[in-house]
């Protein structure tokens, strides 16, 4: 096969001198080359990395004020609770003080209730639900009947006579038994009787 060059070649005219580089001068053109392009590539990336940094910056600010906001928050919260449960503590004390408040006359108007004829009563001590009673009476009948009164009540439980005596004035008498709590439906149920028990005009 023959190959046909139709390129002209340029031959250096007389008195030119062919230049040519040499091998030092390309392997410096050649580091030159890989500096700047590691330079331009540490640019981009440190450009890429400071952008990423204020990227987290703002997400790490954004962070924080949910953070306060929701401090804040749990914070109400917990004041919330607290007044709720200061008030439930007042609620609760109020409505024991008036609990306590009626058991005394309850409790005496449902012991006068149960007091028989020629029965009267010298001391009644209540601590809790759980009353004394000492008293004296004409007969040993009385006595019995106000321990049956008692004990057939329904405000009344574990109604136990105590020491019972001769004296003077007839027969003297202790007894002990629990009177129950007023509840709504109690105090509903004590009107009733009392109402009950009025006289009509």
């Amino acid at each position: 096969m023959i190959r046909i060059n139709l390129l002209e070649q340029r031959r250096p005219e007389k008195g030119e001198k062919k230049v040519t580089l040499p091998a030092d001068r390309m392997a410096v053109v050649g580091i030159t080359v890989v500096v700047l392009l590691t330079v331009g590539f540490i640019g981009w990336r440190w450009y890429a990395l400071d952008s990423r940094l204020a990227e987290l910056k703002q997400e790490i600010s954004r962070a924080e004020q949910e953070r306060k906001e929701l401090t804040k928050a749990l914070q109400a919260v917990d004041e919330y609770q607290a007044k709720k449960e200061a008030l439930q503590k007042r609620v609760q004390l109020i409505s024991d003080l008036k609990r306590k408040q009626k058991v005394p006359v309850h409790l005496l108007d449902q012991v006068s209730r149960q007091l028989p004829d020629y029965l009267w009563l010298e001391q009644l001590v209540e601590r809790d639900g759980h009353v004394e009673i000492s008293g004296k009476a004409t007969t040993f009948n009385a006595v019995s009947n106000f321990y049956n009164n008692l004990k057939n009540s329904p405000w009344f439980t574990d109604v136990v006579l105590g020491n019972t005596r001769q004296v003077p004035e007839g027969v003297s008498f202790q007894l002990s038994c629990r009177f129950r709590p007023v509840t709504e439906e109690a105090a509903a149920e004590g009107g009733s009787q009392a109402a009950a028990a009025a006289p009509r005009g």
